[in-house]
């Protein structure tokens, strides 16, 4: 499944029951986090792709830069 936007597939992950014995975490760990994202509080990018990355989410397309 493709999803657009790190935030987004991070949400997704979570969503799965059980991730966190694949992410090598806490349950408890996993909870903060669904709460973090449900009270719209910020969760480090570096953070995200770490587990992302662990859950093997791959990136479809790199971003894209344009620099003046």
């Amino acid at each position: 499944m493709e999803v657009t936007g790190t935030r987004e597939a991070f949400a997704q992950m979570l969503s799965e029951r059980g991730v966190y014995k694949k992410l090598g975490v806490d349950r408890s760990t996993v909870a903060g986090w669904k709460r973090r994202l449900a009270e719209g509080h910020s969760i480090s990018l570096d953070k995200m792709e770490e587990m992302l990355t662990k859950y093997g989410a791959t990136v479809a397309q790199e971003k894209i830069w344009k620099v003046p």
